[in-house]
């Protein structure tokens, strides 16, 4: 005869939850951290922003040198125009000739912007003159663009010396670095606008340094201020 195994009743486990516990859980899964999180946009960012904000509704900069004399500040961007003249004129940067049978005069423009503060308050008016370097020809009007550059392990390892040995380290800023650069191409550029030396309106600017906008200009500065 077999025997038939002996079953024992299996004891009902009655789980309590403590409401407190449970309460505290609830909790601690639901708490915000207090602490006062940094932006991920970078602050150089959020001042774009902000004077893009700023600017909405406000007239922007004239592009073109039309724009410029008839506008309400006409005047002080004359003066600004006239400001840059007197760099291209003190840096002996071109020299007015007839333009050689065969060659092209590349164009120029104005470039226009206002310099404000932090606040948003115009400090000055600033233009430019600016080749259209878009026309030269590669192995006519220029022949290598690439220009050399430091990296940055250099600068961190000129700030470790200077660190290091208790050094003074002193910063500079070359104004109008690329009107120090010689070319050593030769490029003609039409007179700019609304400065057309009077009586010699027919004639172009033979460059002999290198003007902002030619394709070798970064090129001639780096060479000439270092």
């Amino acid at each position: 005869m077999v025997e038939q195994p002996i079953i024992h009743d299996v004891p009902q486990v009655n789980e309590q939850v403590d409401q407190h516990d449970l309460q505290e859980n609830v909790d601690a899964t639901l708490r915000r951290s207090t602490r006062v999180k940094r932006s991920a946009i970078p602050s150089d960012f959020i001042v774009y922003l902000q004077e893009l904000d700023y600017n909405v509704g406000v007239e922007s900069d004239p592009e073109t040198f039309s724009q410029a004399m008839n506008c309400a500040e006409n005047q002080l961007w004359y003066d600004a125009m006239n400001d840059e003249m007197n760099s291209m004129s003190s840096n002996d940067v071109w020299d007015l000739v007839e333009l050689p049978k065969g060659a092209k005069a590349i164009g120029c423009k104005w470039i226009f912007k206002t310099k404000k503060d932090s606040l948003g308050n115009i400090e000055r008016y600033k233009a430019r003159l600016v080749a259209k370097g878009f026309t030269q020809k590669e192995g006519i009007d220029y022949k290598e663009t690439f220009s050399p550059v430091s990296k940055k392990d250099s600068l961190r390892i000129i700030l470790a010396l200077v660190a290091h040995f208790d050094f003074e380290l002193q910063q500079m800023d070359v104004k109008t670095a690329f009107l120090n650069g010689q070319l050593e191409e030769e490029v003609y550029m039409k007179q700019p606008e609304g400065f057309s030396s009077i009586g010699n309106e027919n004639l172009v600017c033979k460059l002999k340094k290198s003007i902002y906008g030619l394709k070798q200009a970064s090129r001639r500065r780096i060479f000439e201020v270092s």
